[in-house]
């Protein structure tokens, strides 16, 4: 039982945050668009949200997929590619090779 209302709790904290974001949209979109009523200003936010969410979410699994992807070929990690190399002293650690952790300490 604790489960299932912790998931209620999640989808109303969810369902305040759609309707206060749509609020906060809508009434100042109402004035840019006179001609329509507040119902279909509305509908209109409430839409673009959703596909907007629903955009975002892809693009957040397409991210980790790609991730995946990358660790299984063997990569470092995809977080890697922002360098222009490896982290230092992997290349040693893959051959077998120690590493010293304080190179610049070495006389």
């Amino acid at each position: 039982m604790r489960i299932r209302s912790g998931h209620l709790l999640v989808s109303g904290k969810c369902l305040l945050a759609a309707v206060a974001v749509i609020a906060l949209v809508a009434f100042p979109a109402r004035e840019l668009m006179p001609s329509l009523s507040l119902g279909a200003v509305l509908w209109r936010v409430a839409t673009w949200l959703l596909l907007g969410m629903a955009l975002l979410t892809l693009l957040a699994i397409g991210s980790l997929q790609f991730s995946q992807f990358i660790l299984r070929k063997g990569g470092t990690d995809a977080q890697w590619f922002w360098f222009s190399s490896e982290p230092r002293g992997l290349v040693a650690l893959r051959k077998g090779k120690a590493v010293d952790a304080h190179p610049q300490d070495a006389p």
